[in-house]
This record gives C-alpha cells, sequence and structure tokens, in this order.
C-alpha cells in the first residue's frame, strides 16, 4: 500500500500487485492506525500510589535516565516484541544488551518452533516466489486460516480458485476460510504430521506404519485420504504449512513429517511457511549476558530473581502462556514499559514510555509471506522507538551502532535441499478431557484491540455431542478451567470445531480472566516455541447465562 501524511491526516491506497490487482486495504490495518496514531497517551512514572504524567516525550525521557541508572549493574530480564516487524526496533536491543547483567530470550513463542523445523530439514528457512502457487492444481492448506491471518494471500487464492486451482484446507477447526476451500477435512489436533505419515506409507516412502490407526487418530475419512492421495499421485500440489501447526506439543515433528511428504512427492519449490521480515539483513550487533528459554522467563520473574523487568512493545499477560503467573511475576519485579498503547501488561508497569509506533519510525522489513522488503518514511512526528533508543542510550552514555541500510545486506540463502534421511514419529499427547484451542478473529491483530471490541467475542466454541453429554446450552457461562489458571466465558455451541475440542479467540480478555490464564508455559517438541494448543482443560458451568 501507498500511505500519505499531510496536515496529521492519514490517507490510504492500494498498490495493484501480479497477485493482487486491483490491491486492497486490510481491514486490521485500519483499526490498528486508528488505535496507534496520535492516541493522546503520556509517558508516566509510579512511585507509591502516586503517578507521574510527563507533559512532553523530553520529560519522559529524562525521568526514564534517573530512573534506570540505579540498575545498570543490577539483574534485568528484557523482552521485546516484533512491534512493526521492522529492523529499527533492534535499537533497544543494542542499549539494554549493554547493561552487563542483562538477560533475554533465546527465542519467540510465535514461529521458532517452524523455522527450526524447517532448518533441519531444509538447511534454511525460506519461501519460494508465490507466484510459483500458479504452477500448482492444486493448493493444500495445512491449519492456515488465509481469510483471517494473511488477507493478501487469501486474496491471492481467490484469484488462482478463479483460473482453475482446486483447493484444499486441513484443519482442526471450521474457520473462515472454508468458505474458499473444494474440500475441507477437518483433522483432530496435532494429528498432521499422522497423516502425513499415513500418506508418505501408502505411497511406498516409509514402511511399518500402521496406516488405519493412523486414519482413526487422525479422524480423517478414507475417502479424503483417498482424495489426497490422488492428487499427491496426479497433481501438481503446493503445500502451505500455517502458523498453528507448531503449536502443538508435537508441532515440530509434525512440520517436519509434511516437509518430508513434500519433497518425496517432488513439491518443494511449492512449499510455504514464512520467513523472517529482517532476513535480506544483518542482524545489529548485540550479546546479552544470557538468554532463557520461554519456558523459564516467568517463573524466574516470579521468583523474585530479577531487579527489574524491561518490556519493549509486549503484551505478555496477554499473549503469552500462563497470564496469573505473569500477573504475579510483574507484581514483584520493578518494570518499565515502552509501548504505544496502554495494553493489559503497561497496567502493570512502574514506568511507562509512550512512543509513537510504526507510524512514527522510518524503517525497513521484509514480508513474512511474500517475497516483498521496502522502506518506509516516518508518518507522524510522534517519537519513535528508535528516536527514544538514541536518545535514552545519550542520557546513559552509551554508544548504540548506527549503519545505512545498504550496508547491512545480508546474503541471501542457500537454495531448499532436503537433508533429512529418517524422521520419528511423534504421536499427540492423550487427553482425558478437552483439549483448548485459540484463533485469530479478522476484527483485530494479535491482542491489539479497541476499547470494548471483545464484547460478543467472549465465548467458548464448544461440539453439539460435547454440549449434550454436559447438558450446556449456548449462552451458559462456563469456567474453562486448566492445570495453572481458569477464566469463564459464554458457551457457543457449534460444529465448528471437532468433539473434545474447545476453541476461543485468541488473546481477548474474557468474561473472567484470560485465554491464556488456562495455558501452561510449556514449550513444543523443538524446545523453542511456546506449545499453546496443548492445554487439557475442564469445564464448569456456572449458570445458565
Amino acid at each position: 500500500m501507498d500511505i500519505h501524511s499531510e496536515e496529521n491526516m492519514i490517507s490510504y491506497r492500494a498498490e495493484p500487485q501480479p497477485w493482487s490487482s486491483p490491491g486492497f486495504i486490510c481491514s486490521k490495518f485500519k483499526d490498528f492506525a486508528t488505535r496507534e496514531i496520535n492516541n493522546g497517551l503520556r509517558s508516566w512514572q509510579k512511585t507509591g500510589d502516586d503517578i507521574q504524567h510527563f507533559p512532553d516525550t523530553a520529560d519522559g525521557l529524562g525521568a526514564l535516565a534517573k530512573w534506570l541508572a540505579p540498575y545498570r549493574n543490577k539483574n534485568i530480564l528484557y523482552l521485546r516484541g516484533s512491534g512493526s516487524l521492522g529492523y529499527n526496533m533492534g535499537y533497544w536491543d543494542q542499549l539494554f544488551a549493554a547493561f552487563p547483567h542483562c538477560v533475554t530470550v533465546n527465542s519467540d513463542p510465535c514461529n521458532a518452533t517452524g523455522g527450526k523445523a524447517h532448518r533441519l530439514d531444509f538447511g534454511c528457512v525460506s519461501n519460494p516466489c508465490v507466484t510459483h502457487l500458479a504452477e500448482a492444481e492444486t493448493i493444500i492448506l495445512y491449519g492456515k486460516n488465509a481469510a483471517v491471518t494473511s488477507p493478501h494471500l487469501y486474496s491471492y487464492l481467490k484469484k488462482l480458485k478463479k483460473s482453475g486451482s482446486e483447493i484444499i484446507l486441513i484443519d482442526p477447526v471450521r474457520t473462515a476460510t472454508v468458505s474458499l476451500a473444494d474440500y475441507f477435512i477437518q483433522i483432530q489436533p496435532a494429528c498432521d504430521g499422522l497423516l502425513a505419515c499415513a500418506l508418505l506409507t501408502e505411497l511406498g516412502h516409509e514402511r511399518d506404519y500402521p496406516i488405519p490407526q493412523l486414519l482413526e487418530t487422525a479422524g480423517v475419512a478414507h475417502e479424503d485420504f483417498a482424495l489426497l492421495l490422488d492428487r499427491l499421485r496426479h497433481k501438481k500440489v503446493a503445500h502451505i504449512q500455517g502458523m498453528g501447526l507448531q503449536r502443538q506439543e508435537n508441532g515440530m515433528n509434525a512440520m517436519r513429517w509434511i516437509n518430508r511428504l513434500v519433497h518425496f512427492t517432488a513439491g518443494e519449490e511449492r512449499l510455504y511457511y514464512g520467513h523472517k521480515s529482517k532476513r535480506r539483513w544483518q542482524p545489529h550487533p548485540v550479546r546479552f549476558s544470557k538468554e532463557l528459554s520461554l519456558d523459564e522467563i516467568t517463573v524466574r520473574l516470579a521468583a523474585g530473581e530479577f531487579d527489574l523487568f524491561v518490556n519493549i512493545a509486549v503484551n505478555p499477560v496477554v499473549t503469552y502462556a500462563d497470564s496469573n503467573l505473569w500477573i504475579r511475576a510483574l507484581n514483584r519485579t520493578p518494570t518499565l514499559v515502552v509501548d504505544t498503547n496502554m495494553t493489559t501488561t503497561a497496567t502493570y508497569a512502574d514506568f511507562f514510555l509512550k512512543v509513537g509506533g510504526m507510524f512514527a519510525q522510518a524503517d525497513f522489513q521484509g514480508s513474512y509471506f511474500f517475497p516483498h522488503h521496502y522502506s518506509r518514511p516516518a508518518l507522524t512526528d510522534e517519537l519513535s522507538d528508535m528516536q527514544a533508543a538514541h536518545a535514552l542510550a545519550k542520557k546513559l552514555n552509551i554508544p548504540l551502532i548506527r549503519t545505512p541500510e545498504e550496508n547491512l545486506r545480508a546474503p541471501a540463502p542457500a537454495p531448499r535441499k532436503y537433508q533429512t534421511q529418517s524422521l520419528d514419529l511423534h504421536w499427540p499427547q492423550e487427553m482425558k478431557d478437552f483439549r483448548l484451542l485459540t484463533a485469530s478473529h479478522l476484527d483485530y491483530l494479535n491482542s491489539q484491540i479497541m476499547n470494548g471490541q471483545e464484547e460478543g467475542l467472549q465465548v467458548i466454541h464448544i461440539n453439539p455431542l460435547d454440549a449434550e453429554q454436559k447438558e450446556i446450552a449456548s449462552g451458559d457461562h462456563l469456567r474453562v478451567e486448566g492445570d495453572c489458571g481458569a477464566f469463564s466465558a459464554q458457551a457457543l455451541i457449534t460444529d465448528e470445531v471437532r468433539a473434545g475440542t474447545l476453541m476461543c479467540w485468541k488473546n481477548l480478555p474474557m468474561l473472567d480472566g484470560f485465554c491464556n490464564s488456562a495455558v501452561p508455559g510449556r514449550l513444543t517438541d523443538g524446545e523453542t516455541g511456546l506449545a499453546y494448543y496443548a492445554a487439557e482443560v475442564r469445564i464448569f458451568k456456572i449458570n445458565g447465562g
């Protein structure tokens, strides 16, 4: 898209692309802009029960420099979110890595597991050009809800379907993307690897795996299995892996079995997952004193091991696992939050630095899915993250290294080369109660909701068979209880989920608590990302609504 700013007014114009003509502006982006630009927030500092708001950014930065000075040689935990996915957010990393006892995390909860799967199998994480999809007669989506999470890809898929491409969606949830699919296979959660293994066995590339048991566990009908076999044998097939695959307890293994299926059916030039937004540039020159795994940070923060928690554009109370443990950790630890909005996590801050967000920052980045990479100017005159990091570094006498974009280009990744000789199969964990899934919603991005936007969405989707057995009616108030906490929501009876599975919209404040209150901070089999979709929960009816 093309964006212009004039007299504090922002205008947008869609840019046509080969896969999207005339182009369009994503509705989520418009809401995001409304939420971000000139929202009236100011920086503030808590002192006891008092909150001091600073009249301008200079006062806020000066006060923050004084506030941080006593922590210079203390134990600090540093966590940064993706922000705008732009390169220049990394100046915060440079700044806090200069604190001698500052530690950070060794991965992120979003795509680290899938990335590890691709590096193990292919030696790199890289998508082929998106136009290779046009070569495919059949396109298989594995847990990819493109209608909600990738609207520009969805637009391209609609175009390809009109040109004759067949689309098969494999997903445990009947998502909005079903309307685009020619065939929908409602697989059991955490069973995509089992299905890929069964296909490889039937095709003769694997031996000694029990196909009937694999299909029964995966909940895949014989006619759907036959459909997939036919397309893999006789059609040119493209494969798109959704981010949700890796959030299962066996997520890395599942993605690796799909990679294996793609390799043995000659589809590597049409296999898509995602690639980093900063893949074309060398990383910032940063070395923290130590890196911790995702399942450690909240436990150690809550145990009082850190003197300060620095949070740059993250909302972990809502978006990370075990919300209740995060709240206990923040109540115990002095916390700095740098953000554009007053998130749930920011309400626990001792110092809040207001920055202008992506619209205030000149930056450069690439697309997660498409081949695009581009630079953008600042569109507003608010304080940007990069400006804040540099100004604060100057006040603290910390040098930051700033390198022109043209001198940062990283070498292109080597072509994919499948290198896995053999692969064990990881079956999903058995659950006596319900498996909890969360799903993205079209109206908001991650946890970035407008005030009141959660109203009407604080529901838990439950299959009619489970509802009948539990004597639950739509509208009943339910308590959803996991091993680490609980939340409450209204029941919504629907066949969008299979029996034994519950689903709610991700990262929302529920009627009480958050979805992730019931999700423990457990790692996936890749020992990197969080296994959000491996939470076993119980449900109890509170009242009849």
